[in-house]
């Protein structure tokens, strides 16, 4: 038994993030996770602006990921090809890395911190009149606040929030390809369900894999999906491992109800939705939350209300506006649209190497095209 200013639930980037972070301002911090670091069953994408928050903490040398040189976009029988010229940069503009090596980065340098990690899955989590008890089948903890960190299926968002409904949640599906390697990032549109496949370079094998809204789409028909863009595109020799995994994909309305803290109580990360809703990358956002998480404990006040705040303004507004263009941008004639734009448009193609790396705003997009002159592109994304 112990006691703690803050207990974390989870020990992927949000959580760790705000495990350094509060740990070096001298917090007592205790971070629970019986699982990481840890192979996710995702892409393994991290861009550029994700690299340049964590390198503070972390040697981003020692990661050893691909840096990607370029992206091939496909719909239908179209293919186009965007170089992400990260020769030319300090940060690449996209970073292919083993989830077990980034997460293990960050929860080394927590650790380094002082933090105290117990490595067991909470199984239960009850209010006290100055906190929380928090525990599991080992051990029992209390402590001031409670951050929820703990991915889509957050037993800390079950306690104290409404969970995730199943229509605010992508299905992401697929294989490692395990014997092939690459520089190259392939990008698929699909328009049945509505969604894309995605094949990225691990540093020893592809991560192929499919995502589609979770209430429109069948995980087997999704992998089926990627099985036969793996047929078509992967020469050789490979093993596959086949992998499922749930990903926040919230509506407009529902991130506009999103609560991300509460009394004694914050959200991060994939347990607070803040998922971008079209490309559905977390990373970024997850470690968006874990700075604002210690910025809110560690200064004075209303730290539920300030975290709230600073939620809303540095992910809401951006999940929200790509909620709204959610619709429009998977829908047939708009890939199609866009994939032909980027054979024939340079600026085209540097405004999706900017989306790749997470540096074109949604906010900014549609001004953006516009200024391109590929007037159908616009007028599509106007309809959104």
């Amino acid at each position: 038994m112990g006691r703690f200013d803050v207990a974390i639930v989870g020990a992927g980037p949000a959580g760790c993030r705000a495990a350094w972070r509060l740990a070096r301002a001298g917090t007592r911090v205790a971070l629970f996770d019986g699982s990481h670091p840890r192979e996710k069953p995702c892409g393994g994408g991290i861009t550029g602006r994700a690299l340049d928050l964590v390198r503070d903490a972390i040697d981003i040398s020692a990661l050893q990921g691909v840096a990607i040189d370029d992206v091939t976009f496909e719909h239908a029988s179209r293919r186009a090809r965007v170089d992400l010229g990260h020769a030319t940069r300090r940060t690449p503009q996209l970073t292919v890395t083993s989830r077990v090596a980034f997460d293990g980065a960050l929860l080394a340098a927590a650790l380094d911190a002082g933090v105290t990690l117990h490595r067991d899955r909470v199984i239960n989590l009850s209010r006290e009149p100055d906190g929380w008890c928090i525990s599991t089948a080992e051990t029992t903890a209390r402590a001031g606040w409670v951050l929820g960190a703990d991915g889509p299926n957050s037993f800390v968002r079950r306690r104290v929030a409404r969970p995730l409904q199943r229509e605010d949640l992508s299905i992401a599906t697929g294989f490692f390809v395990h014997g092939v390697r690459s520089r190259s990032v392939a990008i698929a549109f699909e328009d049945e369900p509505a969604g894309y496949l995605w094949s990225f370079p691990r540093p020893d094998h592809l991560a192929v894999g499919v995502c589609a809204q979770a209430d429109a789409s069948q995980a087997s028909a999704l992998r089926a999906a990627a099985s036969a863009w793996i047929a078509r595109n992967v020469d050789g020799s490979f093993r596959l491992e086949r992998y499922s995994w749930p990903i926040p994909s919230l509506r407009e309305a529902a991130i506009e109800r999103e609560e991300p803290s509460g009394a004694r109580w914050l959200l991060l990360g994939d347990a607070g939705g803040m998922v971008d809703p079209i490309t559905r990358e977390g990373i970024f956002f997850a470690l968006l939350a874990g700075d604002a998480a210690a910025d809110s404990l560690l200064e004075p006040g209303d730290a539920s209300r300030r975290y709230a705040e600073r939620i809303r303004e540095l992910v809401h507004t951006e999940l929200i506006r790509a909620a709204r263009l959610k619709a429009r941008f998977f829908s047939p004639r708009f890939t199609a649209l866009l994939v032909r734009a980027l054979q024939q448009s340079a600026s085209i193609r540097a405004i999706m190497t900017d989306l790749v790396a997470g540096q074109q705003s949604y906010r900014g997009l549609r001004r953006r095209l516009l200024g391109t002159l590929q007037v159908s592109l616009f007028v599509e994304m106007m309809k959104g």
